[in-house]
Parts: C-alpha cells; sequence; structure tokens
C-alpha cells in the first residue's frame, strides 16, 4: 500500500493547489482573475492526470484480481468450535465454522471461503485482533457469511491487512459492532460484499476498492468510514482515504454514507447513498453532546425544514431540532487528536489539504445531512450523474467548490452549490435550493470569496438568493438561469464586492425589491428591465433583435417583476425588445454597457459599481422554457 500512498502525494498537490485561493482583497472586478491574480485556482483541477488515476490503482487492483490460486490449500473441516490459524499459508474453508481466529502474529494468509458460514455468538466470527503485523487475503467462492450476534463485538476484525477477491460473495453481519474493522489497509476487487452493523458497515485505515459490489443494508453509523490512526497529529497521505474505481455502492445508514479523514476519490461505478437521521430537540442538547450551533431545523408535522442561523432566535428551545449524528452522503475531514496539554481538549487539523474528487460514475444521494461536504477542504466534480435530495446543502465544502463537468440534479436541498470560493466551468446543473442555490461563503477571514462561472448549463430555482457570493461573482461563459424568490429580501444574483458580466448567457428574474444589477465596468452588456405589476408564472419571455428572431426565450417558473439579460448578441447600438408572451414589455437601444429600463422602484444595489446601478428587477428559467 506504500505505492498508494505515493500516488495520492501526487494526487494532493493537485489538492493543495486547488486550496490556494485569492486571500487578498478583492477591490475591482476589471482586474480579476481569481487565485489572487495568479489564475492557478481555475486551471489546478485539471492537473488530476491519468497517471494519478493509474500507478497504484491499476497495478495493485490488477495483482489482487489475480491473486485466486488455491493450488496446495489446507482444506478445514467444519466445526462447531474456533478453528486456529497459526501458520501461514493457504487453509480453505467450506461449510459450518463456529470462528476463526488467527493464532500467531506476523501470519500471511490465503483463505479461500467456498460455502462458508462462520458465525459466534459470544465473540468476534472472524478474529485477527491480537496482531496487528497479520496480511490476510480473502478469496470468495460462491455464497459465504460472517456474523457475530455477540454485544460490542465485530463481526471481522483484523488488526493488520485485510484484502477480499474471487468471483463469489459475502455477508457479513454483527448485531453489536462494525461489520468489518481493519486497523491498517482494505482492499476489495471483483466480489460482492452485503453488510449489516450496528455502527459501521466498514471501517478501515484507508478502503480502496474496485469492480466490486458493496451493499450496506444497513448501519447504525457509517457505511464506508476511513480514519487516521489514533497517534496522527498532522495532515498525511498514507492513512484516511477512500479510493473507489467502477464500484457498485448502496447503502442505508443512520450516519455518513462514505467518510474519510483526508481524501475520498471516486472513479466510476454506481453509488445509491441513503441517510436518515434521528432529530432530536434543543433540550436534549447535553444528552447528545451537541452545541447550540448543530440545532437548526423546525419541525412541521413529521418533517423538518432548515433555517437559517439568524432565524433561530425566533423559536424557542423546544422547537429547535438538531441531527443527534452527522448523516452526510459523502465527507471528508478532519484529523482530529489529543492536545497534549489538555487531555480533555482535542485539537483539529485544518491544512485545507482535504479533498472529495469525483471524476465519473452515477450518483443517487438521499441525504438527511449534506449530499456532500469536503470539511476544511476542496470538492472537484469533473464528472458524473447525479441526482440529489437532501434537508442541508447539496454540494459544499468549506475552501473550493469547483465543478468542471458531469449533470447535476438538484431536487431538494437547503443551499445547493456553496463554498468559500466556487468555481464552474462545466456541466448541467439544476438546482431547487429552499435558501441560497449557489452560494460563496466563508467563516475563515482570510477567505476573499469569488464566483467564476466560465461554462456549464446551470438554472437555479431558489427561494433565497440564486446566486450569491459575500466577494465578487464573474461570470465568462457558460449559461445562466435564475429562478430567484419572489418577493421578500432576497434577490436573483446578490454579491458584496460585485458583479461582472465578461461573458455567457445570463437570464435572471426576482422580485422588485432587492435587484443588484452587475457592474458597469463588465466587458458584455446588460439589460436590467423591471415593472410594478407581476409577470405571471409559465410566462416565456423572450429577447427580440431587430429581425424579430428571439435571441433568448425563457419559460419563467415563477412569477416575477425583474428581469436581468446578458449576452453576447447584445451589442453597442443594436436595437432589441423584450416580449411577455406575445406582449411587447420594452423595446430599447443599447448605448451603454448597463441598460436599464422600466420602474425604478425598490431597493436595488448596482452591483456595489458606479455608474449603471438600477434598483428594478425580474425572474425566469432556461432557453426555450423547460
Amino acid at each position: 500500500m506504500k505505492r498508494f500512498g505515493t500516488v495520492l502525494s501526487i494526487l494532493f498537490l493537485s489538492a493543495c493547489i486547488l486550496s490556494g485561493c485569492a486571500q487578498g482583497e478583492f477591490v475591482n472586478p476589471g482586474d480579476f482573475r481569481g487565485g489572487g491574480g495568479t489564475g492557478e485556482v481555475a486551471d489546478s483541477a485539471d492537473d488530476v492526470t491519468d497517471e494519478v488515476k493509474g500507478g497504484f490503482s491499476d497495478e495493485d487492483f490488477s495483482d489482487l484480481s489475480g491473486n485466486t490460486d488455491s493450488d496446495g490449500a489446507i482444506s478445514v473441516a467444519p466445526t462447531d468450535g474456533v478453528y486456529t490459524v497459526s501458520e501461514s499459508g493457504t487453509y480453505r474453508f467450506g461449510g459450518s465454522y463456529g470462528g476463526i481466529v488467527l493464532g500467531a502474529d506476523n501470519l500471511e494468509l490465503h483463505l479461500i471461503f467456498d460455502g462458508a458460514e462462520i458465525g459466534s455468538d459470544t465473540g468476534i466470527a472472524l478474529d485477527g485482533s491480537a496482531h496487528k503485523k497479520a496480511k490476510v487475503v480473502i478469496t470468495l467462492i460462491g455464497e459465504n457469511s460472517v456474523v457475530s450476534a455477540a454485544e460490542g463485538e465485530n463481526a471481522v476484525h483484523i488488526k493488520g491487512s485485510l484484502s477480499f477477491n474471487g468471483s463469489g460473495s459475502l455477508r457479513i453481519a454483527s448485531e453489536g459492532k462494525n461489520a468489518i474493522k481493519v486497523s491498517k489497509e482494505l482492499m476489495i476487487v471483483d466480489c460482492s460484499l452485503s453488510l449489516t452493523a450496528a455502527n459501521h458497515a466498514i471501517a478501515a485505515l484507508s478502503v480502496s476498492a474496485s469492480d466490486c459490489n458493496i451493499s450496506v443494508l444497513s448501519a447504525g453509523k457509517d457505511g464506508i468510514n476511513a480514519e487516521c490512526d489514533d497517534e496522527t497529529t498532522a495532515f498525511t497521505t498514507e492513512e484516511g482515504f477512500v479510493y473507489l474505481k467502477d464500484v457498485t455502492y448502496a447503502c442505508e445508514t443512520e450516519g455518513d454514507g462514505i467518510q474519510a479523514d483526508t481524501v475520498v476519490y471516486l472513479d466510476g461505478g454506481n453509488y445509491d447513498i441513503r441517510t436518515a437521521g434521528s432529530f432530536v430537540p434543543k433540550t436534549q442538547m447535553s444528552e447528545y453532546g451537541l452545541e447550540a450551533d448543530d440545532f437548526k431545523y423546525i419541525r412541521s408535522g413529521n418533517t423538518y425544514r432548515r433555517i437559517a442561523s439568524d432565524e433561530t432566535s425566533r423559536y424557542g428551545e423546544s422547537s429547535l431540532y438538531g441531527l443527534k449524528q452527522g448523516c452526510k452522503g459523502i465527507k471528508v475531514g478532519e484529523i482530529e487528536y489529543p492536545d497534549p496539554n489538555d487531555e480533555d481538549k482535542e485539537i483539529t487539523v485544518t491544512e485545507g489539504d482535504y479533498s472529495i474528487i469525483i471524476e465519473s460514475g452515477t450518483f443517487l444521494i438521499d441525504s438527511t445531512d449534506d449530499a456532500v461536504h469536503a470539511n476544511s477542504g476542496n470538492l472537484s466534480v469533473r464528472g458524473g450523474d447525479f441526482t440529489i435530495s437532501t434537508y442541508d446543502d447539496a454540494l459544499t465544502s468549506d475552501n473550493l467548490t469547483k465543478i468542471s463537468g458531469g449533470t447535476i440534479a438538484v431536487t431538494r436541498c437547503y443551499e445547493g452549490i456553496e463554498g468559500g470560493y466556487v468555481e464552474i466551468s462545466g456541466g448541467k446543473i439544476d438546482i431547487s435550493a429552499s435558501d441560497d442555490g449557489i452560494n460563496a461563503a466563508s467563516d475563515d477571514a482570510r477567505v476573499t470569496e469569488h464566483i467564476i462561472l466560465s461554462g456549464g448549463e446551470i438554472t437555479v430555482d431558489a427561494e433565497g438568493d440564486g446566486v450569491d457570493s459575500n466577494g465578487s461573482i464573474n461570470m465568462t461563459g457558460g449559461t445562466l438561469i435564475v429562478f430567484g424568490p419572489t418577493s421578500g429580501e432576497n434577490s436573483a444574483l446578490d454579491a458584496d464586492r460585485g458583479i461582472l458580466i465578461d461573458g455567457g448567457y445570463l437570464f435572471a428574474v426576482g422580485p422588485l425589491g432587492m435587484v443588484e444589477t452587475p457592474a458597469s465596468n463588465s466587458k458584455q452588456n446588460v439589460l436590467s428591465y423591471a415593472q410594478n405589476q407581476r409577470i405571471g408564472a409559465n410566462t416565456v419571455l423572450s429577447l427580440m433583435g431587430e429581425t424579430g428572431a428571439a435571441i433568448f426565450s425563457v419559460t419563467v417558473e415563477k412569477e416575477c417583476q425583474s428581469v436581468i439579460v446578458s449576452c453576447p448578441e447584445l451589442v453597442t447600438g443594436g436595437s432589441f425588445r423584450l416580449y411577455g408572451g406575445d406582449t411587447q414589455l420594452c423595446a430599447f437601444t443599447v448605448s451603454s454597457v448597463i441598460t436599464t429600463v422600466g420602474s425604478q422602484g425598490g431597493m436595488g444595489n448596482p452591483g456595489g459599481m458606479p455608474p449603471g446601478g438600477f434598483g428594478g428587477g425580474f425572474g425566469g428559467r432556461g432557453p426555450g422554457g423547460r
């Protein structure tokens, strides 16, 4: 497994570059380049090359896949008692056994399970918990099972390393603890595992798998959990990672679907991740070891709804609920270790290196907590087909969230795409959010937030702000359709440091109250139109050129009063008309970067950039409707 550490080092060089975002203040949108003016942030995800995806993965997976030779195996007769393995070698198990125990250290074992049923009512069914240098390979033939019914015991516990291969299947169940507990590396290829656990289904120092089927039928905590050694006191690329290549993974858990301390790297496969957390009232905060900030939900009948932190003061303690444990779909970070100066405190390593990198695959994630969350790190989605439903955030990181490909449908969420920095250069993205659709925000004072949109097809339906940055928004390409809120203090577009439109197709609609117009030093012209009368839902809004042909048409999904349009065809000196259905809403000639037409009412913010501000607004969805 050392070779994988080397490959992950290359991967993490990319992740470290990925995290090197702007620290200085963003003053002038016209000078904005990202990454503190270096441009490195926008390009660094491409450094995850084929070399990184090869190396360990293909070679070592291939070696394990071919290691199924059972010639010369010692056949172990079925027994109601426990069979103790005391010498290295190859052993074949077929029939029923009362347990298997590793009886010596430094064992190198190849166990052939050929119709084996291994069960214990009193302890660990496959027990290598006493010897930390054991290396065990299990080849599966036909159907097999390992079950522990003992209270507080794992079904499989190997203190060394463990690998599974073969064409067969294995059912592993623990009524009292983890299904699989491995103190070092766990590797799985080819075979099928079915897991049930009171605690974690899989817990190991690191988990890597290829071309196999892993099904977690139920788990009281995480489906896959990769945690660094208890003695780890610094960020490392040698442990705490999950790497899955062309794996079929399904889980139903009360904890996280996949959780790692340092990195999750997914390259192909099919993922059906369902997490169902339990909500508890704030009055039970101390009972579950929770903090006040954890209580951010209110209850309506049998359902719960996430609310903003500044709303919680409106509710009494008995009306606020929190999740009794984390139950995210996919999560990374952080390493925690005891404070050497105070054993009652813990120190958290927050290097910013922790990463989730998704190359491709099909993902169905239905989670009570965040669907995908890189804690203190970066999230890079390079491809894949996602369907996401969550009570909380869909795709989020504490540092950089970068999307360069894939198809992402977020059918329910609190916030859709979030990070200290958000950069989207490709993909097809559709978000329905009860709060912000895309949000750049951070609690780190060193972060000057930004949203960079350079490609992709993005549609946002948000009850909060459609696209919201505590720093800047810069659009240079792609298509962005925003259906903002219908009323209230939110808007389709919102940026504390200005909105710069340098390219692409923008169509954003919302209410009249809080409209933010792009900056006058944008390189692409912008129309900002508003009217006091509401434009009805399902109205087709069309921007027409001089010839009468539609340049841009959107069917609005909600009623609106304001609209912001920008596209390359909106040229200076040109004459245009905006229609709502068959009704002409306005006719205008472009004479400056920002053209404002219609009602000047409201409390708009002109993108923080003079001149060209406009206090009107309006809303809609995708080219040609939806």
